[in-house]
Formats: C-alpha cells, sequence, structure tokens
C-alpha cells in the first residue's frame, strides 16, 4: 500500500507541474482574421511584437512542444481531471481539480468516498463527509516545499525524457517518460489524448486510466460546509 501511495504521488507530482503550463487562453482565430492589419513599417513592427520573447529558456520551450506539455497547456488556469486504477481487487478513482491557488482531491474506492482534502491559499481542509467533520489545518512545510518546486520549476530536463510505445489492454500508445524524484511518471497517449498515467517506482507500477479530462470546474467542489464540525489544527 506505501508504493501505490508513492506512485500516486509521482503521478500527482507530474500533474501539478504540467497543469500549470499557461494562464493565458489561445488566441482566436476567427477574432485575429477580424482584426485590420497594418500595412507597411506597421505590419513589420507588429510581426516583431508577436516574436516569443527571448527570455523563455530552451529547456521549456521544449516541453511545450511534447505531447505532455502540448496536452496541459491547453487547460488556461483551471483543470478537472478524473481518474480510475484497480487496487488490491477494488476499484480506485481519483478526482482533481484545480482553479487558481485552490485544488481539490477526492478518491472514491468501491463506490465510497473516502474523503475530499481541499487546498485554498496555504491552507488545507480535510473533510469526512461519513462523520461530518471539517479538519482545518495549515500546509505542512514539506507539501509547501512541493508545491513550491513544481510550480516554479522551468528548467525541465529534456534530455531525461524517454520516448516510447506501451502495449495496454491490446493497444498500443506513444509515451512519454519523466523522471520524478527517483520515480517515474509514464504518461500515455492515443494521438495527442493522454488517455493513461503510469507511475513506476521501485519496480511496481500503478495505472491509473483517464476517464475525463476538462478545462470546465464547479467552483462549488471547493466549498467548505458550513454546517459541518469545524476542528483546526
Amino acid at each position: 500500500m506505501k508504493k501505490i501511495l508513492v506512485l500516486l504521488l509521482a503521478l500527482m507530482m507530474i500533474f501539478c507541474f504540467s497543469a500549470c503550463g499557461t494562464d493565458e487562453p489561445a488566441d482566436d482565430p476567427v477574432q485575429q482574421q477580424q482584426e485590420q492589419q497594418p500595412d507597411g513599417q506597421e505590419a513589420d513592427e507588429q510581426q516583431q511584437e508577436q516574436q516569443p520573447p527571448a527570455d523563455i529558456p530552451e529547456e521549456l520551450e521544449g516541453y511545450l512542444a511534447t505531447k505532455t506539455g502540448k496536452f496541459y497547456s491547453q487547460f488556461a488556469g483551471k483543470m478537472y481531471m478524473e481518474y480510475e486504477m484497480e487496487m488490491e481487487g477494488q476499484k480506485l478513482t481519483m478526482i482533481t481539480a484545480t482553479s487558481g491557488d485552490k485544488s481539490y482531491s477526492e478518491t472514491i474506492i468501491g463506490g465510497v468516498s473516502t474523503g475530499v482534502s481541499i487546498i485554498d491559499g496555504e491552507t488545507m481542509y480535510v473533510i469526512d463527509h461519513a462523520s461530518k467533520m471539517v479538519i482545518k489545518m495549515g500546509l505542512q512545510a514539506d507539501v509547501q516545499t512541493i508545491a513550491g518546486t513544481i510550480v516554479e520549476e522551468s528548467d525541465v530536463n529534456m534530455g531525461e525524457l524517454k520516448e516510447g510505445t506501451r502495449k495496454i489492454d491490446g493497444k498500443t500508445y506513444e509515451t512519454e517518460e519523466w523522471i520524478i524524484d527517483g520515480g517515474a511518471s509514464i504518461m500515455c497517449f492515443d494521438g495527442d489524448d493522454l488517455v493513461y498515467m503510469i507511475g513506476a517506482f521501485e519496480g511496481e507500477e500503478a495505472v491509473m486510466k483517464i476517464i475525463e479530462a476538462s478545462d470546465k470546474v464547479d467552483e462549488k467542489l471547493f466549498e467548505i460546509p458550513d454546517n459541518y464540525q469545524m476542528m483546526e489544527m
């Protein structure tokens, strides 16, 4: 069980890093065509202004050109994902959502929610719906450190990226493998769509199937029930 949790953490780390790829939505090509285009010198100046900033790290540009980078960069600051995996003979479902500095995660085992955690800024809320209790706490230092490293990381080591293929349930997928703290997160793609995430650590793997990925996030997910007992730690 401990190794499984480590694998899930590795998967969540690559998810958190990738989800912060961009906060700006892509330009609307229809709107661009409707805008009046200047001629002559003004056109040249506008073209120069549209060139990518020179200070973007080359490694980051490389990351954004990968399937992983392209997939996550489509989410402009908001992301909802649902995953599914088998663990010890039971189906485990994980739901994650991010919106700005808020994040939501829920684990469902055998159709029963084992709890919800919500991070709002530097505060974490652990919600137990069965007992109608909320535990409020400041983020632990190690969690803050991990989050800071993920969000601020801009020097992706492209030299450690491994591209390949993986056969799952009789179908072959293109893969990109990212090394994180001694473990690996293997992203499996069908074309440009992310369909599986595999966490590998100390010779063991956890395979998670992507059920849903969307930039539509219900803000109600981040609401703390006001009729639950609150305990502060």
